[in-house]
């Protein structure tokens, strides 16, 4: 488990081609950590969150190095979550200059994957599972994390906003704020965060408590950035009834979208592999997580721990419309063919609108 495709902390170097390193950029300090906050409401940011590309499907990429020839796409997607340190504090944000300074330039819409508690753990000696199996890692030790060290501050048992993880989101959302003061920014939070509350962990959390995590993070972020679109992440493995758990347990959280890793062309399933069978065949399609949730989904073209073909700007129009009915609205190509601009171009103006 673990996040797909994420950077190694040290490095920024993906694991699968799914994002291509932080951006560095200067910032101030970060203000001193405190409370969550209350978050505001302004009219313009909850227009955002409902459809923050628009009513056009958004195709998307990792952001390269230059953004000035990418017009033709609605977002560009970075890691975010590095710049932790073992002891959990947050002293710099990498993505803050890149806001500032090409994304700034166009009218591109940034994405985060932010991957706070993976970088985290990778700073406390626990890598992703796919990249140390037998070793420590993140689907064995995340939850005593957690719960242990980082919830020290929170009366024994329970979760509160002094949770270290909580606070290194709130430092982050209100860094991000002020580089990005009034655009629609999104959140992709911790890819695999039900891997947490798995039996494979020494400590594991239960489902209730997961939300409780989840819906702290997503007040942490929107109490210090109005302007920020939250999505949580939905693992393609999971069974029915980790789905139904999960996703149960999240409704008490302040979350705009789902974002999950899946394919384009295997009649709605998530998976290429998922064919309808007892394991989660029930629940693995992109109509099924729509209903289930309320939400509109963005999608991680790499499926999995490595990298895969595009299965997306090569559909028909047909098949997108019949995925943007499922309530997918937006796409990142991470592993984007040379023909990845002439393909969208050819494609967009025969797919009708994600908005009802």
């Amino acid at each position: 488990m673990g996040a797909p495709g994420s950077p190694t902390a040290s490095t920024g170097a993906t694991t699968s081609g799914a994002a291509d390193g932080l951006l560095d950029g200067s910032t101030s300090a970060p203000p001193a950590p405190g409370d969550a906050g209350t978050p505001p409401t302004p009219a313009d940011a909850a227009a955002s969150a409902s459809s923050p590309f628009g009513c056009t499907f958004a195709w998307g990429e990792p952001a390269p190095s230059s953004l000035a020839s990418l017009g033709w796409l609605r977002f560009v997607t970075t890691w975010v979550g590095s710049e932790v340190a073992a002891d959990g504090s947050v002293s710099s944000c990498s993505a803050c200059g890149w806001l500032t300074g090409p994304v700034a330039a166009t009218a591109l819409v940034p994405v985060f994957y932010a991957y706070f508690i993976g970088f985290y753990g990778h700073a406390n000696g626990l890598q992703d599972q796919n990249q140390n199996p037998n070793g420590p890692n993140l689907a064995t030790g995340g939850g005593a994390l957690i719960l242990g060290t980082a919830n020290g501050a929170c009366p024994s048992g329970t979760l509160c906003d002094k949770n270290k993880i909580v606070q290194m989101y709130a430092t982050y959302a209100r860094q991000t704020q002020a580089a990005w003061p009034t655009k629609p920014l999104v959140w992709l939070l911790e890819g695999d965060f039900v891997q947490y509350a798995a039996t494979s962990q020494s400590h594991p959390l239960t489902y209730a408590q997961l939300g409780q995590l989840a819906a702290l993070i997503t007040t942490a972020i929107k109490s210090n950035m109005p302007n920020a679109v939250v999505a949580i992440d939905h693992s393609t493995w999971n069974s029915d009834d980790v789905t139904k758990s999960f996703w149960s347990a999240m409704s008490g959280a302040n979350y705009d979208l789902v974002w999950t890793t899946g394919v384009g062309n295997n009649a709605g399933f998530l998976s290429a592999g998922t064919d309808g069978g007892s394991y989660n065949g029930a629940t693995a399609t992109y109509a099924f997580l729509h209903g289930l949730t309320g939400k509109k989904i963005l999608v991680d073209e790499s499926a999995g721990m490595s990298q895969q073909s595009d299965t997306w700007s090569n559909q028909s129009a047909t098949t997108l419309d019949a995925l943007i009915a499922n309530g997918v609205v937006a796409v990142n190509v991470s592993g984007a063919p040379p023909n990845y601009a002439a393909n969208v171009m050819a494609i967009e103006p025969h797919i009708g609108p994600t908005c009802p």
